[in-house]
């Protein structure tokens, strides 16, 4: 009553003397977020019928802003628009993967097939190659539509790796020298197979794990990387069977070696010490943090606007908003009240408004009727004490009409017609705008929102609150962090699995020192990025294991040449190159994601190539001899 706001209940206190109305008002106050908005600026909350992810819901909406603008423009002709809104973000993010596809998916083609027409002498000849990545893309698209009813726009993003990948088979089969001359095709084949197996198993093998994923996106990844090296493969093997000469020389430079020189050897072994440094030291300076961000296109212009928008309606870093959730409103009223103890305990001087406030508990509004037979002496004590306190009691007249009518509802049972589930959805239907984001009695799906004044905590309140932290970006950057760990549980089983399959094909010896290769090139990646201070996520995880599982395809392929006292054909280059150029135009996207992917692979697979290339180079003259 002291308080200058008292001024605004003045009229309301004859109906209200318990002040019952302010001391409301008072816990709700701060569920009014918005800002002082600038003189010459209109603050406008819409709502939209449809679902903002459909055209239905997206293209309308743009029409209606644009619309209004020009309303508010025939009015005062400088008036701007800054607006923000779940449909433009939607409609941004989708022209962005469609550009990413339709100038990624070429881009790939050109710089495989490129590398393919530069290193081979014929053009016509390089254009053999193209059935097996056609294949290979075809297969792997036919496969995970049919596995999968709805499928992650960042697989066929991702997939578009596949060009590189899959033409390895490609350039081993259509490069590797014959035997003797005149070797029939079949012959060639039943010669290759074992590595051409070996390397797709390893691959295979290990991407079908990423079936148990607890995340669609990586599920779909598993099948469409398996399913398209499989095709790749068969597509390969049947295609050249097709053509009049399934050989073929690269050009010069590509098959060109160096020199074992004890100058070159001594060049090789300093760089493979300095690299295993780098793989020792650099992996120590790593920091992960995953954000769902990094799933949309990078729409700065948008982002910033929107930031705005929301400042200027009340978005705040200081504040904290809660969710108490509910199989029935009742229920979330009871946690709320559960929630409020403990808010009090943790943050004793932070305020929570909610308009949970303003509902009774079930249990209350139940024990009502009795409670009110306790107070039929009520009325005439609050007389007699207005009295005493100097004040006219007859001025209170509509407090004690309101009051006998309230009571007589009760006591006569007529309430039995009010449950509490229709006060609480008459509460509910009456609230519009933005207080109707407030609270929701949907059955299985109840909540009440709560503003706390006080940051957000790190940690969510306990479980049994059924309470949580409307941060929403940091709960599902969270969940993206488990299925990080998720995602590190099933590559380290993959790899133990490809390690185990190397030592059954090639025995304990040769199959370890295939699996070294992979193996290092990934921990030496991890020290360039380390030392690059690069902050990971799950797709540099994802890909580090699709580096080293298509990494296992030169060490495979170089250790046959070695067995067979043969030099390295050109094929292992160029598949590294192929492979490492489609993985690069993947780090060129827009989507940081899919670019934290791209680069990860590509970096792995080039250092795999070199770590063969050096590994051949360190070797004594009299053993490249023997």
């Amino acid at each position: 009553m002291a308080r200058p706001e008292a001024l605004a209940f003045a009229e309301l206190i004859p109906a209200d003397p318990l002040l019952l109305l302010p001391d409301l008002v008072e816990k709700v106050q701060a569920l009014d977020t918005s800002a002082d908005a600038p003189a010459d600026t209109a603050l406008i909350w819409t709502l939209t019928r449809e679902n903002p992810l459909h055209e239905a819901g997206q293209n309308p909406v743009f029409d209606a802003v644009d619309a209004a603008l020009a309303a508010a423009q025939a009015v005062a002709p400088g008036a701007t628009i800054r607006w923000a809104a779940i449909s433009r973000f939607a409609a941004e993010s989708k022209r962005g993967i469609m550009q990413e596809l339709f100038v990624g998916t070429p881009l790939t083609l050109f710089v495989v097939l490129g590398i393919a027409i530069l290193c081979l002498p014929r053009i016509l000849g390089a254009l053999n190659l193209a059935p097996v990545v056609f294949g290979a893309l075809l297969g792997a698209c036919v496969a995970v539509t049919l596995c999968f009813e709805h499928v992650h726009f960042l697989v066929f993003v991702l997939g578009l790796m596949l060009a590189g990948v899959s033409i390895d088979y490609g350039f081993y089969l259509y490069l590797q020298p014959q035997k003797n001359p005149g070797e029939p095709y079949a012959a060639k084949v039943r010669r290759l197979m074992k590595p051409l197996l070996g390397s797709a198993l390893t691959t295979v093998l290990g991407f079908s794990l990423l079936l148990f994923s607890d995340l669609a996106l990586i599920r779909q990844l598993g099948v469409f990387v398996s399913a398209g090296l499989l095709c790749a493969l068969v597509t390969a093997v049947l295609w050249f069977a097709q053509i009049k000469n399934p050989n073929m020389q690269a050009r010069a430079f590509a098959s060109a070696q160096l020199a074992h020189t004890p100058r070159t050897r001594r060049a090789a072994i300093a760089l493979l010490c300095a690299g295993a440094l780098v793989a020792l030291l650099g992996p120590w300076r790593l920091h992960w943090h995953d954000s769902t961000r990094e799933l949309q296109p990078r729409l700065p212009r948008h982002a910033d606007e929107a930031a705005g928008v929301r400042q200027l309606f009340g978005d705040s870093a200081a504040r904290t908003v809660y969710l108490t959730r509910g199989e029935t409103i009742a229920d979330a009223r009871d946690s709320l009240e559960k929630f409020t103890a403990w808010h009090g305990a943790q943050f004793p001087d932070a305020a929570t408004a909610s308009l949970g406030y303003a509902l009774p508990l079930r249990a209350d509004y139940d024990a009502l009727p009795a409670r009110i037979e306790t107070l039929r002496g009520f009325p005439d004590a609050l007389r007699a004490a207005l009295e005493r306190h100097g004040f006219d009691a007859a001025e209170f007249a509509p407090f004690f009409a309101a009051w006998e009518k309230f009571s007589s509802f009760e006591r006569e049972g007529a309430r039995k017609a009010r449950p509490y589930d229709d006060v609480v959805a008459n509460l509910s239907s009456s609230l519009h705008g933005q207080t109707a984001l407030l609270m929701a009695d949907t059955p299985g799906a109840s909540f009440l929102l709560t503003v706390a004044d006080h940051p957000a905590p790190a940690d969510d309140p306990p479980a049994a609150l059924a309470t949580t932290s409307l941060n929403q970006l940091e709960s599902l950057n969270k969940l993206f962090a488990r299925y990080r760990l998720s995602a590190l549980r099933l590559s380290v089983i993959g790899l133990v699995l490809v390690g185990l399959s190397m030592w059954a094909i090639y025995g304990v010896r040769r199959g370890t020192l295939i699996f070294t290769t992979p193996v290092f090139s990934c921990f030496f990646t991890f020290g360039v990025l380390g030392l690059c201070g690069v902050t990971l996520n799950l797709f540099h995880l994802l890909g580090a294991f699709l580096g080293v599982c298509l990494s296992h395809n030169y060490a495979i392929f170089t250790a046959e040449n070695d067995a067979r006292k043969e030099r390295p054909p050109p094929s292992i280059r160029l598949s590294a190159f192929s492979t490492a150029g489609s993985f690069g135009v993947l780090a060129c996207s827009g989507i940081p994601v899919v670019s934290a992917l791209g680069v990860t692979v590509a970096l792995i697979v080039l250092s795999a190539l070199a770590i063969v290339e050096l590994k051949r180079a360190a070797k004594s003259e009299q053993l490249q001899q023997t």
